[in-house]
């Protein structure tokens, strides 16, 4: 059974959590290029898989200042997709805002400053400096090459509601695929929310803060969208 539970002996239907949250703005858009994604490698006879990475947030308040963040820099999901690209696979990739993606996350993250990699030439161009070149050079034809047949999706999310909305709509279009999709659900999820009925407005003061968690937090125990 799907659980939503709150820490008390009283249980919520998800459903009900999706009636009482607000849907990201962007969820319709979404759906529609998921769909549209996964009817072309369907057609195609590609396997195609979701792949979620990095970390959600829960909003302390409506006009959000203050959040709770599950950090993770997403490198195992990033690593991941790249694996499963040059296996065959179409990925949907399903990642926290400003994580780390495929293929750019050997350089976006780098320990050196990503300046570091470039230099000028003596006309005035730009170029790769020829220390790094040919591993740059193998990453962008990989790169190239999956964006070209376009078997690299991009969806993004910030918080936790961003999250479970979301991942409702990609499985639920998915789950026609039966053994044809796979779901690699790596990113690191906040097990609590704040029901939005008991969410403040504006900025909460700290000598408030025990009690928003002691009497308004939701844990996730279980949730299963098929």
């Amino acid at each position: 059974m799907s659980l939503l539970d709150n820490g008390s002996s009283e249980i919520i239907n998800p459903d009900t959590y999706f009636q009482t949250n607000t849907p990201p703005r962007t969820l319709g858009e979404n759906e529609n290029r998921v769909k549209e994604f996964v009817n072309k490698h369907n057609e195609a006879g590609r396997r195609i898989v979701l792949i979620t990475s990095g970390g959600t947030t829960v909003p302390l308040e409506n006009s959000t200042v203050r959040f709770i963040d599950n950090f993770s820099a997403g490198t195992r999901g990033a690593t991941s997709a790249e694996y499963f690209l040059e296996m065959g696979y179409a990925v949907i990739f399903m990642h926290r805002q400003f994580s780390l993606q495929p293929y750019s996350r050997h350089y976006s993250h780098s320990k050196n400053c990503f300046l570091d990699f470039m230099e000028l030439k003596s006309d005035g161009s730009i170029g790769v400096n020829s220390k790094y070149a040919p591993k740059m050079k193998a990453v962008l034809e990989k790169y190239q090459e999956f964006k070209k047949n376009e078997t690299l999706l991009f969806l993004d999310f910030v918080t936790v509601a961003d999250y479970l909305f979301l991942l409702r709509s990609v499985t639920r279009i998915m789950s026609a695929l039966k053994e044809h999709a796979m779901y690699y659900l790596a990113a690191a999820v906040s097990d609590f929310f704040i029901p939005a009925q008991k969410m403040v407005n504006y900025l909460i003061y700290l000598m408030f803060t025990i009690l928003v968690f002691s009497f308004s937090l939701c844990f996730l125990s279980f949730f299963f969208f098929f």
